[in-house]
This record gives C-alpha cells, sequence and structure tokens, in this order.
C-alpha cells in the first residue's frame, strides 16, 4: 500500500492504481485521451470468432478511456466495462453520452477485491495484466476471470510484450512523477508498473489458474504497443 495526496487528503491506494493519478493529469491538463482512440481491432475479431451477438454478455476488465467498448456497444455488442480508476470512468461515461450510448455500462471495480454475482459469456482484457506485478496479483487476475466465465465462455487477454523480454519494476515507485512523452511535448506523470514475461512463464501463470489455452500468438495491431501477446482462453 502507498499513502498519496488526494484533493489534500491522504489515502491509500495499491500500486496498481497509479494509473488514476495519471489519467487526471493528463485530462485536467490537455482534455485528451492518454491511450488516444483507436480501438483494436483484435477484440472484435475474437467477438466474432466465437460467435458473439447482441444477446452476449460480455465484460471488459479495465476498460481504461473506452476505447474498445464504446466501438463494440456502437456495434451492438452487449459490454459492461469495468476499471480501478475513477476517472478513467467518469471519462468513459463522459463518451458514453457524446456517443449516445448508456453511460450506465461503465463501473468502477478492483477485480482483486470484488467480485460480481454473475457470469459472462466473454471477457477480455487488453493493456491491463502486465500492470499487475505481484505474483498474487496476477494470479487473483486470472482467477476472476475463471469465477466470471461462464461453462462453455471465452477470454481473451492481451498484454504488451513479445513473449521473450522480462521486465519486473520496482512496485514502490509507482506513483512517482516521470517525464513521458505526449502529444508532443513531455509531461509529468505517475510513473505505474509494469511486468512483462515470456511465453513460458505467461502459460504456467495461466496453468495454474485452472485456465485452459485454446490458441497464443504476437499480435502487432495493438494501438501504443509495438508487439502484445494475445491468449485465447476457456475453463478448464
Amino acid at each position: 500500500m502507498y499513502t498519496i495526496e488526494n484533493n489534500g487528503d491522504k489515502m491509500d491506494k495499491k500500486y496498481y492504481e497509479a494509473y488514476d493519478e495519471r489519467y487526471k493529469k493528463i485530462h485536467e491538463e490537455t482534455s485528451l485521451a492518454w491511450a488516444g482512440e483507436r480501438p483494436s481491432p483484435t477484440i472484435e475479431k475474437l467477438l466474432k470468432k466465437y460467435g458473439a451477438n447482441e444477446k452476449s454478455k460480455i465484460l471488459e476488465i479495465g476498460c481504461g478511456e473506452g476505447q474498445n467498448a464504446i466501438n463494440l456497444i456502437s456495434l451492438g455488442f452487449n459490454i459492461e466495462a469495468s476499471d480501478v480508476s475513477p476517472e478513467a470512468i467518469r471519462w468513459c461515461k463522459e463518451r458514453a453520452k457524446e456517443n449516445k450510448i448508456n453511460d450506465n455500462n461503465f463501473f468502477v471495480m478492483d477485480i482483486l477485491k470484488n467480485n460480481l454475482e454473475k457470469q459472462y459469456d466473454f471477457i477480455y482484457s487488453v493493456a491491463v495484466l502486465h500492470m499487475l506485478v505481484e505474483d498474487e496479483d496476477r494470479q487473483g487476475f486470472f482467477k476472476f476471470i475463471r469465477e466470471h466465465l461462464n461453462e462453455k465462455g471465452k477470454a481473451f487477454v492481451i498484454v504488451m510484450g513479445d513473449g521473450k523480454e522480462t521486465r519486473k519494476t520496482d512496485t514502490s515507485k509507482a506513483f512517482e512523477l516521470s517525464d513521458r512523452p505526449f502529444n508532443g511535448k513531455t509531461v509529468k506523470v505517475a510513473t505505474t508498473s509494469c511486468r512483462m514475461v515470456t511465453w513460458e512463464e505467461y502459460l504456467d501463470e495461466i496453468k495454474r489458474a485452472q485456465l485452459k489455452v485454446i490458441d497464443h500468438y504476437i499480435d502487432t495491431t495493438i494501438s501504443g504497443f509495438v508487439s502484445s501477446m494475445v491468449v485465447e482462453l476457456e475453463r478448464l
């Protein structure tokens, strides 16, 4: 846990909540989306591959600023989109209203602390798992997926990485400010955390979580990343 300043008050947050601070800074100073507006085409392709339709119950874990959820809802998919960041959800709700989408589709949730009393036909997550550094948190991520998938449900998890490089940042520095390029200039934002793993490590994590890998591969079309690791999952 880390104690940070929030509107003059002190509050404890987990290292993976640092993105909330980053979103606040960028939104307040620029009124732009940190991650841009372009959705990841892979999610739409995967949903169609497995026969998802307007009646399918679909959950997004870590929707961020809503690029994927808003696009998919606009295409007729039934998406419930969650994020641990209240600022991200505030932003999503505003964008939803602009796009004439029900803003109740978006809600704040920490999947490592909360459960939903329902299961889904599909669960997907883009650029979230690599923000979880600790082993117990990563296992908690997969545990949530397993517990919330229908018996025949499918999950799609996309993370930054090439399957060869490993990296593990110091979580104690998650809320420290660092210089990052954004929209043609340098801004000081929360550092956040990152963990990259090899394919061997990644597939072992999934196996320990009692999930089955249907397919896994590298994707170079995900916005913001040179390469991403994609896994298609189902319950054992």
